[in-house]
């Protein structure tokens, strides 16, 4: 036996015997608050050296007061029966204490809390001392934290104005106004924020824009610890972390919420949004006007987006734990909602519909049904968020990289759902140990058999119809320009901007004064030589020049009539006149060949699409497409007229609406598709955008996941 084994085996046995002879006993810097929650006297306590609050009604607070670590339990218990007239054991104080100190609610050394570690087993201290990892959940990531009360102080002492009613309306009309300016220019900020997220930008942006969330973030939690030093509270820890990989600081105000009143806690949760929002207030206004493309104009208008847009979808949303959420536990009065609602959510269907063997937590009737919504629903938004950002990182991967960046981009999406696999590792093998002997027994040969079948016919059969989407911008099947077949002068314009017209009608009416008096020449001189062609053609002489002249004359007339009927403008096609402002053509010289106005046929109208060579496969001529107009609910319902034969120049809007501003030196080839949408009331209009969605034939499961697994290899490793 080596001397470590002999000294684990020979000594613990006198400092457990100490530690499990001593009596609990509170933190020193213990502080608390009575306070008037659902008409019941609550005690809200503070213990600094676990960095926790507790909640007690007042009785069990009277009961906490009376251990301090050298009392008995019996002693505890004979003084707490006199101040109670109830009668208590020391089995039901022993009991209270346990329930406290599996919370670690009691004070504790570091010789006590190193002693406490070895008398775990080695599974349960390996357990504790890796949940202590910073990184074992990266949706909050926490770092080592400073003291910052004293600089809290002296900048309160400095700007406590800010709570005063006339700061708080100044910043309320400044809000307004940049709001009122944010609704002016929403279409460009929303265009804006999309291709941030598709990241087409520089390399040096990321650094830029990192250094400015950076500040913002800062001032946000410096602004929580102000209004807690406000209300009496002190800041002992402010520090840095990363919330779903985003930069961000955390701090420490449980004080104020153990000293402040309802108000008072409501504000101090409220108190980063606000920071962050005065910050709005004050970028929105240089980004408008300020100069585009300089620096300060880029700087502002980022942070405009974070603190505005970006401040309310995510530190107003009460479906993760930022402000919204600790706003909504206060107003609510549950502390831990998020973690009891999953907690009682995952138990209940655990026992229920997976029949294991759990205990499901109790909780109060009245809180059954919003409990498994909340967790529902906070789940569902907190993994879609950790998707985004996993996308987000691809996207900027794929902004230097496009072939290589799905790589990276896995790569954080495993880091991110790290610890949620991990759970989902565990339950299958919870569920699998459970239901082992079960399934082994059902799994018969029969039994075997039909599941393979089953299996291969889901595989097999065509259940799955590829698609193709794109964004389109609608424009008219049918369109004819109306020009000048000859010069002259606009005398009449009988249609305006947005008139039907059928084909034939005239349109326009030209004036050409010499080509009228040509024509009256013509006219005389044809009328002329057909007299003279009939009388030498009576007295059978000179019939032969006669006849050439009264050819030459008729040649000429009927040239200078069609020019003459050519003054007179027609519709070539039915539609509908499209050119603003006709009637300013009034007067107007035309010379021939010159445009005077435009027809389109709205009833029949095209959306093209830009689709990848990668995806041409999956189109065909005369198959279904669904299209979504941007600003409507309904959609529509077109047919592929024709699939382009040879690679076409994709229009830039279509390149970085896809995603696919390339950089790669072999950029991807686009062909157009062009979808026909009936448009019998001329509800469509050209111009009109949306996103068009195109239907193939039906593939199986199994044929479209051998398909993936081949373009794969193709593109990326043959």
């Amino acid at each position: 036996m080596n001397l470590t084994r002999a000294l684990e085996v020979a000594l613990p046995d006198i400092p457990a015997r100490k530690l499990a002879e001593s009596y609990p006993r509170m933190d020193p810097g213990t502080t608390f608050r009575e306070h008037n929650e659902g008409g019941k006297p609550v005690v809200r306590i503070y213990v600094p050296s676990v960095a926790g609050m507790y909640t007690l009604d007042k009785s069990q607070w009277e009961l906490t007061k009376l251990f301090d670590g050298k009392r008995s339990y019996e002693e505890i218990a004979k003084i707490y029966s006199q101040q109670s007239d109830v009668e208590y054991d020391a089995e039901t104080v022993r009991e209270f204490a346990a329930s406290l100190d599996a919370g670690d609610f009691w004070y504790k050394t570091a010789q006590e809390k190193n002693i406490r570690l070895m008398q775990l087993n080695r599974e349960e201290r390996k357990k504790m001392l890796k949940a202590k990892s910073i990184w074992s959940d990266l949706s909050d990531v926490d770092f080592p934290a400073f003291n910052p009360d004293n600089f809290v102080t002296w900048l309160h002492d400095k700007t406590s104005f800010i709570y005063t009613p006339w700061f708080t309306m100044v910043s309320a009309v400044a809000l307004l106004n940049s709001g009122a300016i944010t609704v002016g220019h929403w279409s460009q900020i929303w265009q804006d924020s999309l291709n941030f997220f598709l990241w087409n930008r520089t390399g040096t942006d990321i650094l830029y824009l990192y250094t400015l969330g950076l500040g913002v973030v800062a001032l946000h939690e410096l602004a929580h610890a102000h209004a807690c030093k406000h209300y009496g509270g002190r800041v002992p820890a402010m520090g840095f972390a990363l919330i779903y990989l985003l930069p961000a600081f955390y701090t420490d105000t449980t004080e104020g919420f153990v000293h402040g009143t309802f108000y008072q806690r409501l504000t101090i949760s409220f108190a980063g949004v606000w920071s962050e929002m005065l910050l709005y207030t004050i970028a929105t206004p240089i980004w408008w006007v300020s100069t585009p493309g300089t620096a300060l104009h880029d700087a502002a208008y980022f942070v405009m987006i974070i603190c505005g847009f970006m401040n309310v979808i995510v530190n107003w949303n009460p479906l993760i734990k930022l402000d919204g959420y600790y706003m909504l536990c206060d107003i609510v009065g549950i502390d831990n909602l998020k973690e009891d609602s999953t907690a009682y959510t995952s138990a209940w269907v655990k026992k229920h519909i997976w029949r294991l063997p759990v205990e499901v937590p109790y909780i109060p009737r009245q809180r059954r049904f919003g409990f498994p919504v909340y967790a529902l629903v906070s789940g569902a938004y907190s993994y879609m968020v950790l998707y985004i950002m996993a996308s987000f990182t691809g996207n900027i991967v794929r902004s230097f990289s496009p072939e290589w960046g799905f790589i990276p981009e896995l790569g954080v999406a495993a880091l991110i759902f790290r610890s949620r696999i991990r759970l989902l590792v565990n339950f299958m093998k919870f569920l699998y140990l459970d239901k082992k002997d079960r399934i082994r027994a059902w799994f018969t040969p029969q039994h075997t058999v039909m599941v393979a079948v089953i299996l291969g016919l889901v595989l097999a059969i065509p259940v799955w119809k590829e698609s193709v989407a794109g964004k389109f911008v609608l424009e008219p099947v049918d369109q004819a320009v109306v020009r000048a077949h000859v010069p002259g002068r606009v005398s009449q314009v009988y249609v305006r901007e947005g008139d039907l017209v059928a084909k034939g009608v005239p349109l326009a009416t030209l004036s050409n004064i010499p080509l009228q008096s040509n024509l009256e020449n013509a006219e005389t001189r044809f009328v002329l030589a057909s007299a003279e062609a009939r009388e030498a053609e009576l007295r059978y002489q000179g019939y032969g020049n006669a006849l050439a002249e009264k050819r030459e004359s008729a040649r000429q007339y009927t040239q200078l009539s069609e020019m003459n009927v050519a003054l007179e403008l027609k519709a070539p096609i039915g539609g509908t006149v499209v050119t603003p402002k006709v009637q300013d053509q009034l007067g107007a010289y035309l010379k021939a060949g010159t445009e005077l106005l435009e027809i389109a046929d709205f009833s029949r109208i095209r959306a093209r699409i830009y689709t990848s060579e990668y995806d041409l496969y999956k189109i065909q001529a005369g198959e279904t497409a669904k299209l979504q107009l941007d600003g409507t609910l309904r959609r529509r319902l077109g047919q592929v007229s024709l699939v382009s034969a040879r690679p076409t120049e994709t229009p830039l809007w279509a390149v970085q609406e896809a995603g696919r501003d390339s950089k790669s030196e072999e950029p991807h080839k686009f062909y157009f598709v062009d979808i026909l949408l009936e448009n019998p009331g001329n509800e469509l209009k050209p111009g009109m955008s949306g996103v068009a969605r195109v239907y193939g034939s039906r593939r199986s499961i199994g044929g479209i996941a051998l398909e993936v697994v081949k373009n794969s290899w193709g593109r990326k490793l043959w």
